[in-house]
């Protein structure tokens, strides 16, 4: 039993219903279009939208998520199975659902052996120079149809020159058409709910005449398209297959798989961080906390259920999450509301479909994804830490250029050089007392007390075998010729492992040999039960000290101590 179903509300009831055809007249066009993106027929947009809604409504935990198709998503596959085989193709179709299962299974095996730490791997200018990227791409691969023409292109350069090659081809009636629907949507979107408001509507009702304004575009798009018929030359959607998908699994030679395995566990990752985002955000307003590994069990099922009903890799939406949050969805019952209406138009109402132009779905798709080209956090990196902008910009130029597949690698191995390097070469601060207190401070920062003959360093890292030579290295430099003694203040240290245990043996006795005893102090209960099973404690016997205050009382003669 879903476990908001046995606290359900009678109250709740209008506002998950609401919620859940507002959300539903919004995944339509995305789904079509998302499909699009992936370089796959539209109806699979559609089918990628069912089962992933149905699953999550039974095993989430998130009030409000919604699960379907997404723009990043959908670009990571077209930019992994382009390579693999032609769009429009069998094979490509058979490779889409692969991927969705193979990345399923790794978000359901990391929920299982609670593993959502790797979500950590990316940081977040790292995520947002990608995201930001992968936006970009999306809105000049959408150009192309847009215009009447095909577009086409992995890279930015490449979609750059094949949108100048195919200059020629832009067909004036998409131009228009198309054109008129973007500058809708991107009008509709900023000014339609004020304008609505000052006509008396209330501001929920022009929310949702707001959140509507997709669904009319596509509306008028297919009435524009009927009434000029084949003379049109408009580029449409045509023949959409009615009735669900069959269930199951399509062969694939095992031969191919290792082709997917790498790109399935980047869109594993891509997915888990966008959809373990999207639940934070919505769980913040109502003081609710999320359980990220339950979160990964159910987002690996919604893939896997994606793949066996002949989708592509999905993930929670934070656009349709916060409008199906807005649109009054207090649970789970909105989504399966969404998957009954969604059942319904892909038994019935396809045949609707058919003349929809596809430069107002690109239209949709340019509106939709504008917004996620945002700089704003560059900036803010560039005020406060320049690595940070340098990985933001890196990961960013390297989509653009290498493609979406090769930048989230770069990006993930970006972030994983940031925090080696950064903990690699730890803070190490010398300390002293702030005068008539127990507090230390940096003595370059603040006016302290400090003990003749006697040091006291701060490592502000964990110690392990990454940064155990270079902290030896600067604590033996850090201990002056006319230092006797050196307090280690482990107050920084969370963690300790053997190659760091064995540093802290050589570093006592190479100060040994200068006539110099190594103190510690600060140490905390997971690092002296380590010390304690490697038999490192005894050695330090009578000089570990609970805290630097401590250690100062001990060593200090009677107001023997200068400022």
């Amino acid at each position: 039993m879903p476990p908001w179903l046995g606290h359900y509300q009678r109250n709740w009831l209008t506002g998950d219903i609401s919620a859940g055809v507002v959300v539903t007249l919004l995944l339509v066009p995305q789904a079509l279009a998302y499909a699009m993106v992936a370089g796959l027929p539209p109806q699979t947009g559609l089918y990628a939208s069912l089962a992933p809604l149905l699953i999550y409504a039974l095993l989430g935990r998130s009030h409000a998520q919604s699960v379907g198709p997404m723009a990043v998503t959908s670009l990571l596959v077209a930019a992994t199975l382009s390579k693999l085989a032609p769009q429009g193709g069998a094979e490509y179709a058979v490779l889409a659902v692969w991927l969705a299962l193979l990345s399923g299974l790794m978000l359901l095996a990391l929920g299982l052996l609670r593993l959502g730490l790797v979500a950590d791997f990316l940081s977040q200018p790292v995520l947002s120079g990608f995201v930001s990227a992968s936006a970009l791409m999306i809105v000049l691969s959408q150009l192309g149809p847009l215009l009447g023409s095909k577009g086409g292109g992995a890279t930015l350069p490449a979609l750059l020159a094949n949108l100048w090659a195919q200059r020629l081809s832009f067909h004036a009636a998409a131009c228009l058409l198309g054109g008129s629907a973007l500058l809708w949507l991107l009008w509709s979107r900023r000014a339609l709910a004020a304008v609505l408001c000052k006509a008396g509507l209330t501001p929920g009702a022009a929310q949702l005449a707001v959140r509507a304004a997709p669904v009319l575009v596509l509306l008028a798009g297919m009435l524009t398209a009927a009434h000029w018929g084949a003379a049109s030359g408009l580029r449409l959607v045509g023949e959409v297959p009615s009735g669900l998908p069959p269930l199951g699994l399509a062969w694939l030679p095992w031969s191919r798989l290792p082709d997917l395995v790498l790109p399935a566990f980047f869109i594993a990752l891509v997915n888990m961080v966008q959809s373990l985002s999207v639940a934070q955000i919505l769980a913040l307003p109502r003081r609710e906390s999320i359980a990220p590994d339950r979160e990964l069990i159910a987002l690996g099922a919604c893939n896997i259920g994606a793949a066996l009903s002949g989708g592509f890799p999905v993930t929670g939406g934070l656009t349709r999450s916060v409008v199906n949050a807005d649109a009054g969805a207090q649970t789970q019952l909105s989504s399966l509301i969404s998957a009954l209406l969604m059942t319904l138009i892909v038994l019935f109402a396809t045949q609707a479909l058919f003349f929809l132009p596809l430069t107002v779905l690109s239209a949709t798709i340019v509106a939709s994804v504008l917004a996620m080209i945002d700089f704003s956090l560059l900036r803010r990196a560039w005020a406060c830490n320049r690595a940070d902008a340098l990985a933001f910009i890196a990961t960013f130029a390297a989509v653009l250029l290498l493609g979406v597949d090769s930048g989230i690698i770069i990006g993930l191995l970006i972030s994983l050089g940031s925090w080696v390097a950064k903990s690699g070469q730890p803070h190490i601060a010398k300390l002293g007392r702030l005068s008539g207190s127990e507090h230390f401070r940096n003595v370059r920062h603040f006016s302290v007390e400090t003990l003749p003959a006697t040091v006291f360093l701060r490592v502000d890292e964990s110690l392990y075998f990454g940064n155990a030579r270079h902290v030896e290295a600067a604590l033996l430099a850090m201990a002056a010729p006319d230092t006797r003694r050196v307090v280690l203040v482990m107050s920084g240290v969370n963690r300790i492992d053997l190659s760091a245990l064995l540093m802290l043996e050589r570093l006592d006795e190479a100060l040994a040999a200068r006539s110099v005893v190594l103190w510690l102090s600060d140490i905390k209960r997971p690092v002296s039960m380590v010390m304690d099973k490697a038999a490192l404690s005894p050695r330090f016997d009578g000089r570990i000290f609970l805290s630097a205050s401590q250690a100062w009382q001990s060593l200090a003669p009677q107001r023997d101590y200068q400022i």
